[in-house]
């Protein structure tokens, strides 16, 4: 089923749709529905020279001229501003960002506007359906002069009243013993408030990556980092290593990063494709896991 809207229009910031999507809190999805498609055009400023700047400064070693980390935090404003449609089922602060793949098909043209597609196909629901399965798919396209330039897609998971508040019971960790053609590539000092920080430069002001106070509500004792600050400090460092545009990324979130935190990134470059993983200061933890490719 696609459900198709052809007016295109302008995004708004991602503070006031932060505040806005406070208000879905009170949706409770619990009708029976097959699966959908909704669709919106929006259009979006290329991003601003200080923006720029900003954002290649806060991670040094990019290469690209507009990183794929960085489209992430205009597609997320898309995301966001589906989620606040009635036609989207769930309240947006309940969905966890569980894996993300970006890709370059063109140059992008810095000084020009993005006229964004953005899809969201909403899973089957009802209660026969595991909510481990309430998984919505966001997928935005960039386009510019007529032209599609990259494409992210972004899974997300819905937390229900049921499973929230579930813990798992740990397992003991296993000794850390890396294979053949891995090597720790670098390791990261984050310090409590790098959540802040990075929600300055990206706009994405979730309040668990902010306060104690605020990320107690959502289930953590403590702030956790972006799980995008995270991919793109990685691909910061693998550019700077290559020196090379990375033009495919594709991750998944394996776990939150709580701070402050000291994190470890290892590397297995191969000729089509470089594999890499994020891992807590003791190896342990795997955090992150994902692929990029390279110009």
């Amino acid at each position: 089923m696609e459900r198709v809207d052809n007016h295109p229009q302008k995004l708004a910031p991602m503070p006031s749709m932060l505040f806005r999507s406070l208000f879905t809190l009170q949706r409770s999805d619990e009708s029976e529905a097959n699966s959908e498609t909704l669709e919106k055009h929006y259009s979006i400023p290329a991003p601003a020279d200080k923006q720029l700047e900003k954002y290649h400064d806060a991670f040094g070693g990019f290469v690209s001229d507009v990183p794929l980390a960085m489209l992430y935090c205009i597609a997320q404003r898309a995301h966001l501003a589906q989620m606040l449609d009635d036609s989207f089922p769930w309240p947006a602060p309940g969905l966890v960002h569980v894996s993300n793949k970006l890709e370059r098909h063109a140059v992008i043209q810095i000084d020009q506007s993005f006229q964004l597609v953005s899809k969201v196909k909403v899973p089957k629901r009802g209660p026969d359906v595991s909510p481990r399965r309430l998984r919505p798919q966001f997928t935005v396209e960039f386009w510019q002069n007529g032209e599609k330039v990259s494409t992210c897609t972004s899974v997300y998971q819905v937390m229900k009243g049921d499973n929230s508040n579930a813990k798992a019971k740990k397992a003991p960790p296993k000794p850390f013993e890396p294979d053949e053609g891995w090597n720790n590539l670098a390791h990261w000092q984050l310090g409590s408030g790098m959540g802040r920080r990075y929600a300055r430069i990206s706009g994405d002001f979730n309040p668990i990556h902010l306060h104690p106070l605020v990320s107690r509500w959502f289930g953590f004792e403590k702030p956790i980092i972006h799980g995008m600050y995270m991919m793109a400090r990685a691909q910061a460092e693998l550019e700077r290593q290559q020196s090379k545009a990375v033009t495919y990324i594709d991750v998944t979130f394996k776990r939150p990063v709580i701070l402050p935190a000291r994190v470890q990134l290892w590397v297995n470059f191969a000729e089509d494709k470089t594999k890499y993983e994020v891992r807590s200061g003791d190896h342990t933890s795997l955090k992150l896991e994902g692929s990029v490719r390279f110009d």
